[in-house]
């Protein structure tokens, strides 16, 4: 079975990075030193999960090289598109150029999206409900950062992972093209879990920079209602430091409670996804199970009572 690091050998990151520069500066030659300037992250490939549709469509069969490149460089844009919009939105602002580079990566993105394969009308629906789903979670997050008492509920928990909804559409592209779309009844619900999994792990390893940015995800949540009551007057930032919120967090249970959810998001997209043949998207959810079991123990040998859900 192909192997993240096995279509990152296909589809090489700086094949990727340079092609959508190109792209970029193609259409808009004014970019071109805006789209230079910024850091390779912002393309998504240093992330696996980038790699994830590509592996995928490999153990299909795909062995068009060029069409695996073309993927990567589609979903480079968006990637591109969705970490300047979060970026806008966790952090308040955008250069002026940055704002003008992510409505050009959003329309190469839909642009070239719409010629992969699936269909025009089937790529664009399903960048629509991505898109509205990324947007409802989005509002979520920001609700509780504007109230910081309030408990997050069992919904909120297991929809967070339709902050990663858009990137699903690489999976629904690679489906069509593989003659695996009879797939999509399950996969995009099993995909939307793991990333509920890997979202609630991703957390709980962030507490000190959410904390830094007032970012109240569920393990902050559950670590602020572990702190106890505080002055009235003050918020929980004003009132304790990042380690205190970490004491509390582990001495309380919390993390323990944050990493048992992760793992029943996990073990919803394996049910999901042991009824298709989508070994690449299986394997990944099996290796992330396995290592939240482990810290699981760890967090659960160090813990006290249990701190609540919702």
């Amino acid at each position: 079975m192909p192997s993240l690091n096995e279509a990152r050998y296909a589809v090489p990151w700086e094949t990727v990075v340079a092609c959508i520069r190109h792209e970029i500066t193609h259409a808009v030659p004014a970019l071109d030193t805006t789209v230079r300037e910024l850091p390779r992250k912002v393309f998504g490939l240093d992330s696996g999960f980038f790699y994830m549709p590509l592996a995928q469509a490999m153990q299909w069969g795909e062995k068009d090289g060029a069409w695996l490149e073309e993927v990567a460089t589609v979903f480079g844009l968006g990637h591109l598109y969705y970490v300047l919009h979060d970026q806008l939105v966790d952090r308040g602002g955008l250069s002026p150029r940055q704002a003008v580079l992510m409505d050009a990566a959003l329309a190469l993105y839909l642009t070239r999206g719409a010629g992969l394969g699936a269909g025009t009308e089937r790529f664009l629906l399903s960048h629509a409900a991505g898109a509205a789903a990324y947007a409802e979670a989005l509002l979520r997050d920001i609700a509780h950062n504007e109230r910081p008492g309030d408990r997050y509920g069992p919904e909120d928990v297991f929809r967070l992972g339709e902050k990663a909804a858009p990137g699903i559409l690489a999976l629904v592209v690679v489906a069509a093209r593989c003659g695996r779309s009879h797939h999509l009844a399950v996969l995009p619900q099993a995909v939307t879990d793991l990333c509920s999994g890997l979202q609630l792990l991703d957390d709980l390893q962030d507490l000190r920079e959410d904390w830094k940015h007032r970012n109240v995800t569920f393990p902050v949540s559950l670590g602020i209602s572990a702190l106890g009551s505080v002055d009235p007057t003050l918020s929980p930032f004003a009132a304790h430091t990042a380690d205190d919120l970490l004491d509390a967090l582990y001495l309380s249970g919390g993390a323990a409670v944050v990493l048992r959810l992760a793992l029943r998001c996990l073990e919803r997209a394996h049910a999901a996804l042991s009824r298709t043949d989508a070994g690449v998207v299986l394997g990944l959810v099996e290796t992330w199970a396995e290592r939240a079991t482990g810290q699981l123990d760890r967090a659960e040998k160090g813990s006290g009572a249990h701190a609540p859900l919702g």
